[in-house]
């Protein structure tokens, strides 16, 4: 990092990091949430592209949806558990996720079960009912009974997998039909296999899927489809999450369990550090749940989302500093990084404000008058909703 010219404010000074251990650390009063279900002004409709090139769930480019024939048939978004009510006497979980073949793009439920493979026994395969699924940290748990069984008694009826135990159990969804389709539920299979060099702070897994009983050639299901993207994309899950796949608005809702390509900006944030929840407890907590929603628009570089623009004016591969006021983004030798330039504070609701020459890619246009979106101070300062801080890795001369 080259020294601040004299003269100039330096923006770290500016934009320090709190140790919340020692003192209060609290969202302003004025930290709205972004409304994840209304339509944005000014758009066409509430849907988005069919391959997610918000990049919110994979990266621009790619598509996070389950490909049949080619054509786009249904996009993993979560697992949600439901529990036993007198309409339905077990547990069970559907997977819920934007449905290309419903008129808007409208969120879809899957039926989910599972079938058990015999270890001892080859072939002697088990269906069983799935009486949950669940991630601590992101660390998958699949919760599961026998078909026989009430599945209400966690003690006695319900086993647990996760880690290299999944490898036994294939998932098995049964997705709606298609809008005007002769035909009833198409089934899929799920495989869901750990990776073992995955990131120190995100568990990753390879997820790949079939359609069921048919022995075709499994597909994998994040699928960067050529953009600049790692080779491998694996799958993480984070709990108590629904992310709204138009809008990157946050809310929690502790009985999903949100399904995230490594690629994409909800993986990409936790990777970087901005978990939502507490270290100490596992639960939801409001001002890391605010930074994490900062992040998705930061790293989307949807500077205008909460006033109706879900634009991103970035490009794949574009790489940023970042700072926040906790002090959670920090690199692999746990030092906080350093800004050169500022380009912009940012809240779940995109920019608080924006250094429009500072910008991570220049030659992409911004609208004029930029919504009304100041320009950071010379010498700024975290506010009561901009928590997070962004700056160019090779700032230009200006």
């Amino acid at each position: 990092m080259k020294p601040t010219p004299p003269g100039d404010p330096d923006i770290n000074e500016g934009l320090p990091v709190r140790d919340c251990r020692v003192e209060p650390c609290v969202l302003g009063t004025g930290a709205q949430p972004l409304d994840p279900w209304q339509c944005p002004t000014g758009q066409p409709s509430c849907h988005p592209p069919e391959t997610n090139g918000l990049g919110i769930y994979i990266i621009e480019g790619g598509t996070y949806c389950f490909m049949v024939d080619g054509i786009p048939r249904f996009c993993p978004e979560a697992f949600e558990n439901v529990p036993a009510s007198a309409a339905s006497p077990h547990p069970s979980v559907r997977l819920m996720g934007r449905d290309p073949t419903k008129r808007g793009g409208q969120l879809g439920e899957a039926t989910v079960t599972g079938v058990l493979q015999n270890p001892q026994i080859p072939g002697a395969d088990e269906g069983v009912r799935i009486h949950s699924i669940q991630a601590t940290g992101t660390q998958l748990t699949v919760n599961y009974c026998s078909l026989s069984s009430p599945c209400l008694d966690r003690a006695t009826q319900v086993h647990s997998l996760q880690g290299e135990k999944l490898r036994r159990l294939k998932l098995v969804v049964r997705l709606p039909p298609d809008d005007g389709a002769p035909t009833g539920p198409f089934v899929l299979e799920l495989a869901v296999t750990p990776l073992s060099d995955a990131s120190a702070r995100v568990h990753g897994y390879d997820v790949r899927y079939r359609e069921y009983a048919t022995g075709r050639p499994w597909l994998k299901h994040c699928t960067p489809r050529g953009a600049t993207a790692p080779d491998r994309d694996p799958t993480s899950f984070l709990p108590g999450l629904r992310i709204n796949s138009v809008n990157a608005a946050v809310e929690p809702v502790p009985e999903w369990t949100t399904v995230g390509c490594a690629s994409g900006a909800i993986v990409t944030c936790l990777d970087w550090g901005y978990a939502p929840w507490s270290p100490e407890t596992g639960d939801y907590d409001v001002l890391r749940g605010h930074v994490f929603g900062a992040c998705l628009q930061a790293k989307r570089a949807a500077y205008f989302v909460g006033r109706g623009d879900l634009s991103s004016y970035t490009r794949n591969g574009t790489r940023i500093a970042k700072r926040d006021e906790l002090g959670l983004g920090r690199n692999a030798n746990n030092h906080v990084e350093e800004l050169r330039t500022l380009e912009a504070l940012w809240s779940p609701l995109g920019a608080v404000c924006l250094n429009a020459e500072n910008r991570r890619v220049p030659d992409i246009d911004l609208p004029a008058g930029l919504y009304d979106v100041p320009p950071c101070p010379r010498s700024p300062t975290w506010t009561s909703t901009g928590k997070l801080a962004t700056g160019t890795v090779n700032p230009a001369t200006h």
